[in-house]
């Protein structure tokens, strides 16, 4: 009786034992007392904020980007109408005027043009000097009232050698027969600024005029300081160009430059440039008289002696002068 009373408390003590082992509580776990309970926390992440006045990106394509860069243009073109309105303020001027365009059935850039113009507002007048002995003409004048309102071209050289006689042309010839952009008559840097500021409201109705507008940098041979304002019109702007730069003078606040480029592989290159005007060293509002509106006699060059090309003549006969202005086209 005995010995089966110890192996049945043996069995049982094994089968105690084997579980425990099986159930990993063979060492029980001991509490944590509660006064030494701990609760752990994440470490939160440290605040940045951005210095005071600084001003946070926001996100491309956000409304308030959208809204932001439409404020800066708006406030670009205010810029460029304050140009304008000092343009107005100039009655006369005389200048170094730089031109290059790209003209002609094939839109070959030609070479660059050094003129003197002097102008005025009342009556409107123009004449122009290159400087070039090489250039094809020597001088041009035009005069509001005057000459039935047609220009006075002086080339440098007559046909087989002989002396060049003055001739008297439309003014819109020299558009007509591409030798400028622009008339005589559409000269000066209010009309620059005028044509600039109609382009980008016409242009608008197609899309974003995108206008940025740099510090101020030296600009043309007497690296005048001007602000430096880049123009990208929209796919349906009615003009090849679709880039311009447009250089403003950070001293008098008038325009000194402008740049005009077709697409190509590289923006900026002489196989992209479409057109440039500069007016260098303008001086303002400056005492001229009608002297100054005359052409100059030369030897062997009677100034009296005028041909007078109309519209019934041959293009062939017709030697217009590259009389155009400076803005875009």
């Amino acid at each position: 009786m005995s010995k089966t009373i110890l192996r049945s408390f043996l069995a049982a003590a094994v089968i105690t034992t084997g579980h425990l082992l099986l159930t990993g509580c063979a060492k029980p776990e001991t509490p944590v007392p509660e006064s030494k309970q701990v609760e752990i926390k994440e470490p939160a992440e440290k605040e940045t904020k951005p210095a005071e006045g600084t001003k946070m990106p926001m996100a491309a394509g956000s409304p308030a980007a959208a809204s932001e860069s439409a404020s800066d243009t708006q406030q670009h073109i205010a810029f460029l109408k304050a140009s304008l309105a000092e343009t107005k303020k100039l009655k006369t001027l005389t200048v170094n005027f730089l031109r290059q365009e790209r003209l002609g059935l094939l839109r070959e850039l030609k070479p660059k043009e050094d003129i003197i113009a002097e102008h005025r507002n009342e009556p409107f007048s123009v004449r122009f000097t290159w400087n070039d002995p090489k250039s094809e003409y020597r001088q041009c004048v035009y005069v509001h009232g005057k000459e039935d309102n047609k220009v006075l071209l002086m080339p440098r050289s007559g046909l087989f050698g002989l002396p060049p006689s003055l001739q008297k042309y439309p003014a819109e010839f020299a558009v007509t027969f591409q030798k400028a952009r622009n008339p005589i008559t559409d000269f000066g840097p209010r009309r620059m600024m005028e044509r600039v500021i109609d382009r980008i409201e016409k242009a608008r109705a197609h899309g974003e005029v995108r206008i940025t507008r740099s510090d101020p940098k030296p600009i043309g041979p007497l690296n005048e300081m001007c602000h430096h304002f880049e123009l990208r019109y929209p796919a349906g702007d009615q003009y090849a160009c679709k880039l311009q730069d447009l250089y403003i003078s950070a001293a008098t606040n008038l325009p000194v430059a402008t740049y005009l480029w077709i697409p190509g592989k590289v923006e900026r290159s002489d196989s992209t440039l479409d057109a440039m005007y500069m007016y260098s060293g303008l001086k303002a509002n400056v005492a001229l008289t009608e002297a100054n509106f005359v052409i100059e006699s030369g030897p062997g060059r009677p100034a009296d002696e005028t041909k007078t090309v109309s519209a019934g003549k041959n293009s062939g006969d017709i030697q217009a002068g590259q009389h155009s202005t400076e803005s875009s086209p």
